[in-house]
């Protein structure tokens, strides 16, 4: 199966793995190596990135497109019930996934999930991120490749990479494009996600933007069995932050089947 990287321990329980935009399953990879002793690893790479397939449209994106993927991979595979780790667009494709599937769903531990669609249209968080995606949407290729990582990294975090990776990212603009239009374009309010009755470990980076952080704000007053925690770093802490972050997810991933 393209883009589906199943590995662990085939009687454990299974930990359903959702990488950011302008990512790949590849992130999750120090994370595998500490866990897959104990969990049956399903790692994903989201629609448009690493070797999964791209979107085929005859309306316009949404998070259904993930999701429905997700779900027919974890049938085809016999994943009845499954915990979830995910980060930045990977963790409110996650939300979205828990919330229609409560049966399954065992515990969701996220890091900024970036569910733009629960911010109020006046709040300071929507108005950034409306920035950000009309500069994405309407510049060349490279210059909103550079917006996006910028935005996310900070300034000059961009320019300082390889022509080749600056490359790579100018290429995965087509699909983070259309995550901006699942982002801000889902249906779900807080109050569907106030349904979701598993456990939950939110993360958020000390040094993250506005409108990342709102979203985990206005969960953190929804979620009904909640826990938030902070990191040094900022949004991409989960690479940059690896180690701090992942004995964070371990803690809470391990307390979930003991």
């Amino acid at each position: 199966m393209q883009g589906l990287y199943v590995s662990g321990n085939p009687e454990g329980p299974a930990l359903v793995l959702l990488h950011s935009s302008m990512s790949s399953a590849r992130q999750w990879r120090e994370l595998v190596d500490q866990l897959e002793d104990t969990f049956r690893i399903v790692n994903f790479d989201l629609l448009g990135y690493g070797q999964a397939p791209a979107p085929t449209l005859t309306v316009p994106f949404s998070l259904e497109n993930e999701t429905q993927r997700i779900e027919q991979h974890l049938s085809d595979l016999g994943v009845e019930q499954f915990h979830i780790c995910a980060h930045s667009f990977g963790g409110a494709v996650a939300l979205k996934l828990a919330h229609e599937r409560p049966n399954a769903a065992l515990s969701l531990s996220l890091f900024e999930p970036v569910a733009f669609h629960l911010l109020s249209h006046e709040s300071a968080g929507w108005l950034e991120v409306q920035e950000l995606g009309k500069k994405v949407a309407h510049l060349d290729a490279a210059q909103a490749g550079a917006c996006f990582v910028n935005y996310w990294n900070g300034a000059g975090y961009f320019e300082s990479m390889p022509l080749a990776v600056q490359q790579v990212f100018a290429g995965q603009v087509k699909k983070v494009r259309m995550d901006f239009i699942g982002l801000t374009g889902e249906a779900y309010q807080l109050a569907d996600y106030a349904q979701i009755q598993c456990p939950v470990l939110l993360l958020s980076g000390k040094q993250s933007r506005t409108s990342a952080l709102a979203v985990t704000d206005a969960l953190v007053e929804y979620l009904p069995r909640v826990q938030r925690l902070w990191v040094s770093g900022g949004h991409m802490s989960p690479i940059s932050h690896s180690k701090e972050v992942n004995k964070l997810l371990i803690d809470f991933l391990v307390k979930q089947i003991v």
